[in-house]
């Protein structure tokens, strides 16, 4: 602005983070003047960030959805700086932290617990809670407070429709096995015992998690998949396997895939953008679908395109391959 004196933007004492108070700068002997410059940015009163172009740049180019979910990891991370004690991040921004899948928000205002009879936290832009000390656990995760995510998915079920709840338990439970072997790899976040637990306690959409529960399974690899699995059970086909090693006559691994029918011969692959955009992975698809085809198998190659706008479709040619395997049933309408 006209007439407004230059600001000095002499380097931050060393030990001062990415994220830091306003306190902490002081006590370091940093100026008021010196936080109004351009290289910070101040997401809440009291904390500043260093600022990254760089950063926002990458921020951008991401899908909305894995954008929010960083954004709201970001947040946290400032707000920590001057977060009250005994709070914890919950809900959404919980789910974020522990890289959970659940449709983002239309804001990215962060969620904040507290235990009752603490007062839940007020301050723009933070939604803050008060939860009764026995209806959830916390942890620390990178550092920060927040809900275990078994506990995230009691939190958020009467927040999310039958799918997607599905999906973040699933996430919660999945064991991830290395393929052609019976190896896996990181443990689950939770486990089926916790959640049925955590199910039994009376709390708002206790009905809800009680319906979900017996629909997850520890071997769902996305939530693509998990959405997948319950339109196949609402058409009528018969019950998936799940993570299947598909091999030769010879005992070759041919290839793994997420859901399929070994009985009828029929693999149902869902291509994300990296199926499309990654060269390895397209060469790796087309031999994998040479090799199942030659060993007497049918693909059903689902898309997002086909799955969520074009569904009829995807029943139907999921339908002829089932029949074509021999299976004697008939899909719902």
């Amino acid at each position: 602005q006209a007439g407004s004196m230059p600001c000095l933007c002499t380097p931050l004492p060393q030990p001062l983070g990415e994220v830091f108070s306003t306190e902490q700068a002081q006590a370091l002997g940093v100026s008021r003047g010196r936080l109004r410059c351009a290289d910070l940015e101040h997401p809440f009163i009291g904390v500043y960030r260093r600022r990254d172009p760089a950063e926002h740049a990458r921020i951008n180019d991401l899908p909305p959805r894995h954008a929010w979910a960083v954004r709201q990891r970001l947040r946290a991370e400032e707000f920590a700086a001057i977060m009250p004690a005994g709070s914890f991040f919950t809900g959404r921004t919980a789910a974020a932290l522990w890289d959970l899948p659940i449709p983002p928000a239309r804001s990215d205002d962060i969620e904040v617990g507290v235990l009752a009879p603490a007062r839940a936290v007020r301050r723009a832009p933070v939604r803050g809670s008060q939860i009764r000390q026995h209806l959830v656990q916390a942890t620390v995760r990178f550092g920060l407070p927040t809900l275990t995510p078994a506990s995230i998915w009691v939190v958020l079920a009467h927040r999310l429709a039958l799918p997607d709840r599905v999906a973040l338990g699933d996430a919660v439970l999945r064991h991830t096995r290395i393929p052609g072997t019976d190896r896996h790899e990181d443990p689950p976040l939770g486990t089926l015992q916790e959640l049925a637990e955590l199910t039994e306690i009376a709390r708002p959409g206790a009905m809800l998690l009680r319906r979900a529960l017996p629909l997850l399974v520890t071997a769902s690899a996305s939530p693509p998949e998990s959405h997948l699995r319950l339109l196949l059970r609402e058409w009528g086909f018969p019950e998936p396997s799940l993570d299947v090693d598909v091999r030769g006559p010879d005992g070759r691994l041919l290839g793994c895939s997420e859901l399929a029918y070994p009985e009828f011969r029929v693999a149902l692959e869902y291509e994300g953008d990296h199926h499309r955009v990654l060269a390895d992975q397209w060469n790796r698809d087309i031999q994998k679908y040479h090799d199942y085809a030659a060993n007497g198998w049918s693909v059903v190659r689902v898309t997002a395109t086909l799955q969520y706008q074009q569904p009829l479709v995807l029943r139907g040619r999921i339908h002829d391959a089932l029949r074509r395997g021999g299976w004697g049933g008939e899909a719902g309408a």
